[in-house]
């Protein structure tokens, strides 16, 4: 399973209607819905907007709408490519501006399936990856080494100070155990650490 880093667009003329395709990376359904408002607004004045996405970390929500297409002449085609891919947390609008001349129901599905295609031919490419919010403590004497450890080589995400440095960092989870390695080193094993949560995200 992968998702799409940025938003990819692309463009086609096809026996004279124009097709623009819009492949966008979403968070989750309300991001999905937003985002695709956000089309329909900008290109208000198109013939249909044909969309199709598909959200979860196990692609549980689908959904594909023909808008005044003939049945799944448009919506299911651009729903088949995203899942040929294995895409997940994905959304593909394809704007159509009717150019007077009738593509018939094999014309479109190959038009829309088309459009798409050449979209997810220009992505980039993530995957699911797992992240730990760690906590972790230790003395003003080891400040130095530790905290220049951590901002070359992760995300700091907060610093308190009490009668300890408190770090908060974003790490991925399989490289837990080399950062507690290495602190625990530095700090001759005084560190403490605390996992405060996991998540997971298409990075």
């Amino acid at each position: 399973m992968k998702s799409i880093k940025e938003v990819i667009i692309t463009e086609d003329i096809i026996n004279k209607s124009k097709f623009i395709n819009y492949l966008i990376p979403v968070s989750d359904l309300e991001d999905t819905k937003t985002k695709l408002d956000d089309i329909r607004k900008q290109y208000s004045d198109a013939s249909h907007h044909c969309f199709a996405y598909i959200v979860g970390n196990n692609q549980e929500i689908q959904k594909y709408s023909d808008d005044g297409e003939p049945s799944k002449t448009a919506g299911l085609p651009i729903l088949e490519v995203l899942k040929k891919h294995d895409l997940t947390n994905v959304l593909s609008v394809t704007i159509r501006y009717y150019g007077g001349t009738k593509l018939g129901a094999g014309g479109l599905t190959r038009a829309y399936t088309k459009s798409v295609a050449e979209s997810v031919a220009l992505a980039t490419f993530t995957s699911l990856t797992n992240y730990t919010h760690l906590s972790i403590k230790i003395s003003f004497d080891h400040i130095g080494h530790v905290e220049k450890y951590i901002r070359d080589h992760y995300e700091l995400l907060d610093t308190t100070y009490d009668n300890f440095v408190n770090y908060t960092i974003n790490i991925k989870s399989n490289e837990s155990e080399e950062f507690q390695n290495s602190v625990t080193e530095f700090t001759k094993g005084s560190a403490e650490f605390t996992s405060i949560k996991t998540y997971d995200i298409y990075k």
